[in-house]
């Protein structure tokens, strides 16, 4: 093509109609190929971000892992705070039937229906997803949170019992929101790197019910103590309960605060490959950003349906776990019988089998870090899953109530215990880790959120399902 003179100012206005036409064709020949520079720029940070993922999945740090195990921890801390807290609670609204005998329903049912549908929201809100914020929030909040509810379990004896169980209700459900963003979060940046993060996450939420478990039991001998001292029993065991309540709740403040300290540290190390990978919004940059692909749910539940429904079985039937643990009772015990410090005692005992679920639990997901015992096939782990359900009958075996039992040990029941908790805590952990071989390298944040998505819906209709299993058992 020829194109016209620049130096008579007569032919200026063709000369540009003439560039504007050669512009056009140069960049529209194909409508398959790269149409400008820029995205040049953008398929090349894309092979860049492909590249810089799939090294750091091959690479591991501790102080990383370390990192996500915290965050893990603080995920569950908080809630397993509220459920160690049941004696302050019951002290605490002992003035009202209907509060004393409902509270723990009431808590229950605000968590879970509050992180489920927080999750449901957060999974559909992939696209300008800032994950890293989601998980610092949801620190803060929490850590806010419970240094309130700790200062409050030392200076709330003053408030009517109505307004101060709506205030619980409240804080609960600021947790339960907390959790899911942590939890959407936490899981999609760990798919990011190598899968062992992913399993820090799973040991850190057993370590944050293993610990509280141990608290309370210590707790209890202190109060058996200090009643052994002389002191007035109801006053000692109402201090008691306030005091180890305050500990709760301000641990979970200190805990949290590390982890987002930790937290902050991971971040700086690894903001390049969160950035490319469109985790944070560049803000000035955001121009440039790899734009993040909306996944539909519908494509990931296509790609991982097994392994979703292996997670949210499992922790439905889990979800039976309180239930059977706050009302089986040793078979050697007997009311008057025992001594007041005695391991058999309800006080005591169910706390214990809290925490030999806690170890069972622990010790499932810390398994999944050895590849060699990892189970990778998803209609095998969904198989998994379902077979579980043989110990719902298997606790009906147990002293239920004081009712008597079909198999009189409690080293039979401790064994249904530990095992529930093993077996919870491994398939859970196999399922979650494995949900990144499974998807594109595009699609790995949203596949942590969906998955963390499916984890609160088995904790959801577990929960009410529970409701009915304490009917049967009544």
């Amino acid at each position: 093509m020829t194109m016209a003179s620049s130096s008579d100012p007569a032919n200026r206005f063709l000369l540009q109609d003439e560039q504007r036409t050669a512009f056009t064709e140069s960049y529209t020949f194909d409508p398959d190929m790269i149409h400008s520079t820029r995205d040049i720029d953008a398929a090349s940070d894309s092979e860049v971000v492909i590249n810089k993922i799939k090294s750091t999945k091959e690479s591991y740090d501790s102080i990383e892992y370390f990192s996500f195990l915290l965050i893990g921890i603080a995920m569950l801390w908080p809630w397993n705070c509220f459920l160690s807290a049941a004696a302050y609670f019951q002290e605490r609204f002992k003035s009202s039937d209907f509060l004393r005998e409902n509270f723990q329903s009431c808590i229950m049912t605000t968590s879970t229906i509050t992180a489920t549908v927080a999750m449901i929201v957060l999974s559909y809100q992939q696209k300008h997803a800032k994950y890293t914020f989601r998980v610092w929030l949801a620190l803060v909040m929490n850590i806010i949170n419970f240094f309130i509810l700790a200062l409050t379990s030392i200076t709330g004896g003053s408030w009517a019992i109505t307004p101060y169980f709506i205030y619980i209700l409240v804080s609960v459900l600021f947790s339960a929101m907390a959790t899911s963003l942590s939890q959407n979060g936490a899981f999609a940046i760990a798919n990011l790197f190598a899968p062992m993060y992913t399993q820090g996450i799973m040991v850190g939420q057993a370590i944050a019910g293993v610990l509280p478990s141990i608290a309370q039991i210590l707790s209890v001998i202190t109060v058996e103590s200090t009643r052994s001292g002389g002191r007035d029993a109801q006053t000692g065991e109402g201090e008691a309960t306030s005091t180890s309540s305050f500990i709760y709740f301000l641990t979970a403040s200190g805990v949290t605060t590390v982890s987002l300290v930790f937290f902050l540290k991971f971040y700086r190390k690894q903001r390049a490959v969160i950035n490319l990978a469109g985790t944070i919004d560049r803000g000035d940059n955001e121009a440039h950003q790899p734009a993040r692909r909306h996944i539909p749910l519908l494509v990931l539940f296509s790609k991982l349906h097994y392994l979703a429904f292996a997670v949210f079985y499992t922790f439905g039937v889990t979800m039976m776990f309180p239930v059977f643990a706050s009302n089986i009772l040793s078979v050697n015990y007997a009311e008057g019988v025992s001594s007041p410090g005695s391991w058999l005692r309800p006080n005591v005992y169910i706390p214990f089998a809290f925490l030999v679920w806690n170890i069972g639990d622990l010790i499932g997901r810390v398994v999944c870090g050895y590849p060699q015992y990892n189970m990778r096939s998803p209609r095998a782990l969904a198989i998994a899953s379902l077979a579980r359900t043989i110990f719902i009958p298997l606790f009906f075996l147990c002293n239920i109530s004081g009712s008597g039992s079909a198999i009189s040990s409690d080293g039979f029941y401790i064994f249904l215990q530990l095992w529930f908790g093993i077996t919870n805590g491994y398939i859970s952990s196999c399922g979650m880790m494995g949900s990144e071989s499974f998807v594109e390298e595009d699609e790995k944040e949203a596949a942590g959120g969906f998955m963390g998505l499916a984890l609160n819906l088995g904790l959801a209709a577990g929960s009410l399902c529970s409701f009915i299993l304490v009917r049967i058992i009544d």
